[in-house]
């Protein structure tokens, strides 16, 4: 399982977290000095605009908090994150995936301990995060649906798929024009919104229901287009796990995909891990052994997990290589710290699969 095997590395990844960025610190091994494992990476902002199919305030911030008291069934969860037993350590991380704890349980445990748990506590804790974030539940209305011929304006209902939410609400022939007081074009603008909510939830659409005589035909305008008359509904988001049961399950939103990993990603630069550091001697002349390092490590973990490994795989890896690049070309540092920062970059190229490697060779 996915979910066990990423949170079986943390122990190994340590703090791969960011640290702050106010006072970056260098690499070692170069010598007699400390080596720091984690890497610098830029910090984003809080994030209180819609992210790409993650509507709102970031979960963890205080204005989702408010009111939000520590469930001690939680706190004790996250206690057994430290254990001396490895096998308490694992499954406190599972059981703190159970759907039955609440999201905003595992972002308090973040804001309030997060600074002052152990690194591979903190690690586990914001793998939990992690995963809570990108393998949430997807909305779904079971619809089957097109665009009319020549418009981009609206979504048409072509079918309604038995057992789901739409069923009792929608009609076929409806136009879905808006969702949420969001203006809906195309297909790929529905999916998005609808994904990004959760099973439960409640959305608002807007359709425009064309009118029908007494036998049931859509009625003609004097310009030859359907006369319509404009409905607000409200309908109970459904499952996309039921979709899939009884009918077509389509594909997951790729705007939903990009923004749960942005989303992944602040919430990993938002809450830093402790900086873990280790003293070594090099011998002059020997290769720099930089596969400790947490990207290093983070990127076999993913190499070792082909499911884990999504359709954004390339730009994630372009992505974290260019980061280490640009730590090797940071003002100030000596010549042996840029020689470690670039060895890391040129090792993580080289574990790359040649497919899926970005573009640009070493350095």
């Amino acid at each position: 399982m996915r979910a066990a095997a990423l949170l079986a590395s943390c122990a190994l990844a340590g703090a791969a977290a960011a640290q702050d960025p106010a006072s970056p610190m260098r690499p070692a091994a170069l010598g007699d000095e400390a080596i720091p494992l984690p890497m610098p990476i830029p910090r984003v902002r809080e994030l209180p605009v819609a992210i790409a199919g993650v509507a709102g305030d970031p979960p963890w911030s205080p204005q989702r908090l408010q009111g939000v008291k520590a469930d001690a069934r939680v706190a004790a969860l996250v206690d057994r994150l430290d254990s001396r037993d490895f096998a308490q350590r694992e499954s406190a991380g599972k059981e703190l995936l159970e759907p039955s704890i609440p999201d905003e349980q595992v972002w308090l445990q973040l804001v309030e301990r997060g600074d002052r748990l152990s690194a591979e506590s903190h690690a586990r804790l914001v793998e939990v995060a992690r995963l809570r974030i990108v393998d949430a539940p997807r909305g779904a209305l079971g619809i089957q649906m097109a665009p009319r011929f020549g418009e981009t304006d609206g979504v048409t209902v072509t079918g309604l798929i038995p057992n789901m939410p739409a069923r009792k609400v929608l009609r076929g022939g409806d136009r879905i024009v808006e969702l949420d007081g969001q203006r809906i074009r195309v297909s790929n603008e529905l999916s998005a919104v609808v994904q990004a909510h959760r099973p439960g939830d409640r959305i608002r659409v807007v359709v425009m229901r064309g009118e029908r005589d007494e036998l049931g035909r859509v009625k003609g305008g004097p310009d030859g287009k359907p006369l319509e008359t404009r409905v607000e509904l409200e309908i109970e988001v459904g499952a996309r796990e039921d979709l899939e049961r009884f009918g077509d399950g389509g594909m997951d939103s790729p705007v939903v995909d990009t923004g749960r990993l942005r989303l992944a990603e602040a919430m990993r630069q938002r809450f830093p891990g402790p900086v873990r550091t280790l003293r070594a001697e090099r011998v002059p002349g020997e290769a720099l052994d930089v596969d400790g390092h947490p990207e290093i490590v983070r990127l076999r973990e993913l190499l070792s997990d082909p499911d884990a490994l999504g359709a954004n795989a390339m730009a994630v890896f372009r992505s974290r290589l260019a980061n280490l690049r640009a730590v090797a070309r940071m003002p100030g540092l000596s010549d042996a710290e840029r020689q470690w920062f670039e060895a890391v970059a040129n090792r993580y190229l080289e574990l790359v699969p040649e497919p899926m490697r970005p573009e640009g060779g070493p350095g």
